[in-house]
């Protein structure tokens, strides 16, 4: 097979560009819808549906997408992907103009931006990986992790300041322009055949038993297995009261406020990738995965301890702050310990296993939170007498009664993987691995 044409340099850098302004647009009406919501209905159930529909669908479909992809022309892909998104935010702002929005539109159109981007997101990983040459890739990687953390960081605090001044009909048509401009680099870039679509003679193995091929092999891998539990695990505990940050906030400050704790938690998230990028990670990668996790743990404990906000700042700068170096030290002992002929298919399985938490966790948080927690911490409530004197009571109290659980759980969870012995002795190839790569960002 003859080698790909060489990929200017600027084009890469304008379609990385694009893809992010795609990614701030995105955020803008993330934050806003969810705000909207939660003020339009005053139910956390309501507010956690949406963050459902933002994530349920996405990875539902990802492995069929990600199979899909490796068939279909790349660049068309995203154009399309991103296409859908931008309609289905200028659907949003004519309903709003018009005086019919309602909170089931917002689930509907959220569901079909989440199910573009699961064909969107593994595109443009794929095309990263052949545009860039073998020894860039690890830049390249770092480039497009600091790209998502400079979306999380821009977006809260500009999507809270937009609200006030133009509105959620505003953000909502900013979103559709950002989304028609992010995919012109991609329209206008000259882009060889051999970087958009894969070879016509390659095999592709049917989805299910690649996916029965990945969870065999981790079956048989009781320290592997052991990560990508406890990776799931925590998945589902922060993402319990993940969905719950917004009413937690709300219920004692503003929009603003929420916006700028949130910005706190993105400077975190992009000092964290840029440590993970420069530094590669621990020796032990596995020292990583857990000993920031219980930096992530303490920090849901004190979020729920804590209503001062420069407090809550500094808590969302170092709860963020773990994230990627945990995802990158669990990624690269990954990319070192599976067989490279089975990397994509046990990346899926983990990717399904994991991410599947997100919605179990969104699903379960709201009602906790609305029938359980929160009559419990309200005035005269059963547990205010036990608790009232540490968190206060009223609402938001039991939100707060929740991020100390998820938290304690966390820590739990953390100490208890440190005596297992496979997990900790995970560092050791295994007799089928290839060689150690060097540890990079996901």
């Amino acid at each position: 097979m003859t080698a790909a044409p060489s990929f200017p340099l600027k084009s890469a850098v304008a379609i990385w560009l694009g893809q992010v302004l795609s990614l701030l647009g995105s955020g803008l009406t993330s934050f806003a819808l969810g705000v909207w919501t939660y003020k339009t209905t005053g139910d956390v159930t309501q507010y956690a549906l949406v963050m459902l529909a933002a994530t349920l669908p996405g990875i539902l479909l990802g492995p069929v997408a990600g199979a899909l992809v490796d068939r279909w022309n790349r660049r068309w892909v995203m154009v399309l992907s991103d296409t859908a998104a931008g309609l289905s935010s200028l659907a949003l702002a004519l309903l709003l103009f018009s005086g019919l929005l309602q909170p089931w539109h917002a689930y509907v159109t959220t569901a079909v931006v989440s199910t573009a981007s699961a064909f969107q997101q593994p595109a443009f990983a794929v095309l990263v990986s052949t545009v860039v040459p073998r020894q860039h890739l690890g830049r390249a990687n770092g480039l497009v992790q600091i790209g998502l953390a400079c979306s999380q960081l821009v977006a809260p605090m500009l999507s809270a300041t937009l609200m006030e001044v133009i509105g959620l009909k505003g953000i909502l048509l900013i979103d559709a322009t950002s989304l028609v401009l992010g995919t012109l680099p991609l329209l206008l870039t000259r882009i060889a055949r051999e970087h958009l679509v894969s070879a016509s003679g390659e095999e592709h193995p049917p989805l299910l038993e690649s996916i029965r091929a990945g969870g065999a092999y981790l079956r048989a891998s009781p320290g592997l297995l052991a990560l990508i539990g406890f990776l799931a695990v925590s998945n589902f505990l922060t993402g319990t009261v993940e969905v719950l940050v917004t009413p937690l906030i709300l219920s004692f400050a503003d929009v603003r406020t929420l916006g700028a704790l949130t910005t706190a938690g993105g400077v975190g998230m992009l000092g964290g990738s840029l440590l993970i990028s420069a530094w590669g990670g621990p020796k032990r990668l596995v020292h990583g995965v857990l000993g920031f996790q219980l930096t992530c743990g303490l920090a849901l404990v004190c979020v729920g301890l804590a209503t001062a906000v420069p407090v809550l700042a500094g808590v969302a700068f170092a709860f963020f702050f773990g994230l990627p170096i945990i995802n990158g030290s669990s990624q690269a002992l990954l990319q070192r310990l599976v067989p490279l002929e089975l990397r994509g298919r046990v990346f899926a399985f983990t990717g399904t296993i994991t991410g599947a938490m997100l919605p179990l966790a969104y699903t379960i948080a709201g009602p906790l939170a609305d029938h359980v927690f929160e009559p419990a911490m309200a005035p005269g409530g059963r547990l205010v007498p036990m608790l009232g004197a540490f968190l206060g009571e009223g609402r938001g109290r039991g939100i707060a009664l929740m991020f100390v659980i998820a938290g304690a759980l966390s820590l739990l969870l953390t100490l208890l993987s440190t005596l297992y012995r496979p997990l900790r002795e995970l560092e050791a190839p295994l007799p089928d691995a290839p060689s150690a790569e060097p540890a990079v960002s996901p």
